[in-house]
């Protein structure tokens, strides 16, 4: 009972930090911006370029859902394309409230869709992190290719104003402090996880996952795979693209500045904050600082609204109403999927 109290009180510091640092980046970065002026500047973005923005984000999805099926396949296992879409999209629903729950509640969604065991459906959504990170390593090294002059400009830049007198120090404070908070964390965890009444269960959810990444040996539709994988870097990039055109100020914007963003906000993306919030703001802002739109000062003059800020902004706000769409609809779809399947067998 003890143990079980401990692991509950662990969770609450986890997604309590994760919750207190995106707030804490969002007031740095919000706290000196006119909220009515940020508005009307939002208020003059061509809408029709973020709703194409949000059809290429939920494409994504259906392009990671209908992968996931090649894997699940692999396994012996057979998914709807709906459900796994579904799954998929619940997935990142969660982890707009919750940091890195995504995978499971995606795994749980489908399980009690298609009854698949949940150690296996963990082991090929790790496959999936494995070819994500290698796509992401393989773009950041495109980009130091086309880019690699606003990226040197970017580290520069970034240095420079953790050294700021106005902001380093608060910087510093909210970094260490998150360090700090990260190493406690991965001891307290470390040693709960040897104790825990669990550990047998964790050691055979293990092995339940080295038999998800044979799953990509036993592929039948390889070239599904990869067609998928690709698609869904390609909505990604676009996601980010198509919504310079929404901005006068970012209209100018070249194919390698947004893959410049694009690597930028994935990076952004990969910090434990939920969703993305905050981290994605911040780094973007930045990105786009180096690139000539707007500034990284975060107090500006007075009345003077950041377009660096506004973009970032824009596109998360756009990929945030994507995710809370198609995770109620799918959290319907799923749910009214069961209770039909429960009136037939009853």
């Amino acid at each position: 009972m003890g143990k079980n109290k401990n692991y509950a009180f662990l969770n609450i510091l986890k997604y309590g930090a994760s919750f207190a640092f995106a707030f804490a980046i969002l007031y740095m970065l919000f706290q000196h911006q006119n909220p009515v002026k940020l508005f009307e500047e939002i208020r003059k973005v061509e809408i029709s370029w973020v709703i194409l923005s949000m059809i290429f984000g939920a494409l994504a999805y259906v392009s990671r859902g209908l992968r996931w099926i090649v894997l699940i396949d692999a396994l012996g296992y057979k998914s709807s394309k709906m459900n796994s879409i579904s799954a998929v999209s619940v997935g990142y629903f969660t982890n707009m409230f919750i940091p890195r729950a995504g995978e499971i509640s995606r795994c749980a969604a489908l399980n009690q869709a298609e009854k698949i065991p949940v150690d296996k459906l963990f082991g090929t959504i790790l496959v999936e992190r494995v070819i994500d990170f290698i796509f992401l390593f393989a773009l950041i090294i495109l980009t130091l290719f086309l880019k690699l002059d606003d990226l040197l400009k970017f580290f520069t830049t970034l240095q420079a104003h953790q050294t700021d007198a106005n902001m380093g120090n608060s910087k510093l404070l909210i970094l260490l402090g998150g360090m700090t908070i990260g190493i406690i964390g991965f001891f307290l965890i470390k040693r709960w996880i040897k104790n825990s009444i669990f550990y047998e269960k964790i050691i055979s959810f293990i092995e339940g996952l080295k038999e998800g990444f044979k799953s990509i040996k036993k592929m039948k539709k390889k070239s599904a795979f990869w067609i998928h994988t690709f698609s869904i870097w390609i909505m990604y990039f676009l996601m980010t693209y198509i919504c310079f055109f929404s901005m006068s100020e970012t209209t100018h914007l070249t194919v390698g500045d947004g893959l410049f963003l694009l690597v930028l906000g994935g990076i952004g993306m990969v910090i434990p904050t939920p969703g993305g919030i905050g981290s994605y703001h911040a780094i973007v802002m930045i990105g786009l600082a180096v690139l000539g739109v707007g500034f990284i000062n975060l107090n500006p003059p007075e009345g003077k609204i950041n377009p660096a800020l506004v973009f970032p902004t824009v596109v998360h706000v756009a990929q945030t109403l994507v995710a809370i769409i198609m995770g109620l609809v799918s959290l319907l779809f799923l749910f009214l999927t069961k209770k039909k399947s429960h009136v037939r067998t009853s």
